[in-house]
This record gives structure tokens, sequence and C-alpha cells, in this order.
């Protein structure tokens, strides 16, 4: 059911996607910022598809700890403002949303941890109230979807060359296993393309999505494969994994996964029988939330 927002205090919805309510706290969506790019997108992703369906416009605020003249690293080819610039550019429907920045703020008092503030489940506790789940879905201007796809294309993102580690969630599958993987890729005649987080933002989304499929972990890059309906593999032994990336097909650990005698690398040895199940999970994501996207 769609809900026209009457510029109330709040105004609640149905997320038809998994039919959870959300209720919507003014026009503003206030969101911490990091300097990691998956971050802005699944904000940014929930503030459009929010409004898509309350069919009114909502502004986000990106509180940063820093200001506009920020650097990662020196060595970095672009700032998080000209990443988050570029995506929006290129988001379907994107005149639903607009945004603003706030710098030098105290972000631990007013978001303790939090990467959204004024949208939430209506009905959760303190510790899944901001969980994007479905509300998080959202996709590129449809010309961007006209491109031809190389056969035996991976884009693979790791964190090998992070410039800090990442959670160790993220990190279950080490860096050797992810060496093993791409060379058994490039042994069956795959042509690997490794980016990571200082790829250029279109540089990135052109490789995947160019890719007959992508691999990395949970995190970085993981929403352009989303958005662009990519079929992916995806690692990380955290539950949140298949709320980032409900078109993929998720590797937890190596222990956990050898366990339940379905490793990475028996996947990846057999990747040429295996592709259908990645094309049947991504298809089934993407007939599950186009419809809502369109309002169809």
């Amino acid at each position: 059911m769609l809900y026209k927002n009457p510029n109330l205090t709040s105004v609640s919805f149905i997320d038809p996607y998994l039919s959870i309510e959300w209720t919507m706290k003014g026009s503003n969506m206030m969101v911490r910022g990091t300097p990691g790019a998956g971050d802005f997108m699944f904000t940014m992703c929930s503030a459009i598809y929010a409004a898509n369906l309350l069919k009114t416009k909502i502004n986000i605020i990106f509180y940063w700890d820093h200001d506009l003249e920020y650097e990662h690293n020196f060595e970095d080819p672009e700032s998080i403002y000209q990443k988050l610039d570029w995506f929006y550019s290129r988001l379907y429907n994107n005149h639903l949303i607009t945004y603003e920045h706030v710098t030098n703020f105290d972000l631990k008092k007013t978001f303790d941890g939090n990467m959204m503030l004024n949208l939430e489940q209506t009905a959760a506790n303190k510790h899944s109230k901001n969980m994007p789940k479905g509300v998080s879905s959202w996709k590129f201007k449809k010309h961007l979807y006209d491109i031809e796809v190389f056969p035996k294309k991976v884009t693979v993102w790791r964190f090998k060359f992070n410039s800090a580690p990442p959670s160790s969630w993220k990190t279950e599958y080490d860096d050797a296993y992810w060496d093993n993987i791409c060379e058994t890729l490039i042994s069956k005649g795959y042509d690997v393309h490794i980016i990571d987080y200082r790829t250029p933002i279109r540089e990135a989304f052109y490789h995947i999505q160019t890719s007959r499929f992508v691999m990395g972990y949970d995190g970085m890059w993981h929403y352009l494969a989303r958005m662009l309906y990519k079929p992916t593999i995806i690692t990380g032994s955290n539950s949140i994994v298949k709320m980032h990336n409900p078109q993929a097909i998720f590797f937890h650990s190596p222990k956990t996964d050898t366990l339940q005698n379905n490793t990475l690398q028996q996947f990846i040895n057999n990747i040429d029988v295996k592709l259908p199940e990645l094309d049947d999970r991504c298809r089934a994501y993407k007939n599950k939330v186009d419809h809502i996207i369109e309002n169809r």
C-alpha cells in the first residue's frame, strides 16, 4: 500500500518487499558519514526507496566528523564526496531525493553507532530498527543496463589493499584463500579484474557492469553489484550479509562452509556448472524488487 506524505511529524508505510512497516519521521533522513562507499550507497538507496513508496521527496543530511577538504589518504584518486556525487547522478528517479552535508560534527553523540536516523522499522528493538533489509533496494538509470557483458570476465574486490583492515567477520576468507580463488578462475579461462577501495567509482562501476559475475566480501562495491542486478558471490560471517546482498550466493567462513560441505573453493572449482545457480538467485531478487521500484 502506498501512502502520501501529508508533511506530518511522521508517516508509516509497509515495505512490500518483506511486508515490514517502516516509519519516516519528517522529511529529512540523517546519515552518519563514513569513509566507506557502501555506507552512503545503502543509506541513499534507503531514502530513495522510501521516497518512492511515500510519493514525496526526502532530503538526506550527511554528517561528517571532518571538513569538505578531508582526504582519507593523500594517494586516493577521489574524495568520498566525489564518489557520492557520481553515484547520485546515475540513480533511477534521483529527483525523489536531495542531499546536503554538515561537516565537523560530533557523530558519536548523535548517532551512537547508527548509520541513519529518522527512517526506522516501526516495531523493532533498538539494535535492529535501522537494519536495511528490503528498504535499501534501488537501481540505476535504465540506459546503464544496455551494455555488452563479457562472458569470461569476473570482477573481484577484496581487502588486501585496504588502508585499514575491515571487521574480522569480513576477513574469514584470508588473502591466501582469495589468491587461490583468483588463480582457479584464471586456470579456467576467466579474465579476472581486481578492484579495491582506491579504484575510481566510474571504473569499478564499468568493471562490474561488464562482468559475467562478480565476487567480493560484504562491503566496498557490493551495492553496485546489487543495483546492477549482477550475479554475485559474497563472503562474510554475519547475518547482515544477506540483507545487503539479496541477489548473491553467500559463503560465511572456511570452517562453517566445510561443515556444510559447500565451500567457496568447491563452488569455484565447478563455476561453469554453477553459473545458472548464480543467475537464478539474481533473477529472483530482480523479479521481487523491480516492480516495486517501478510502482507496478
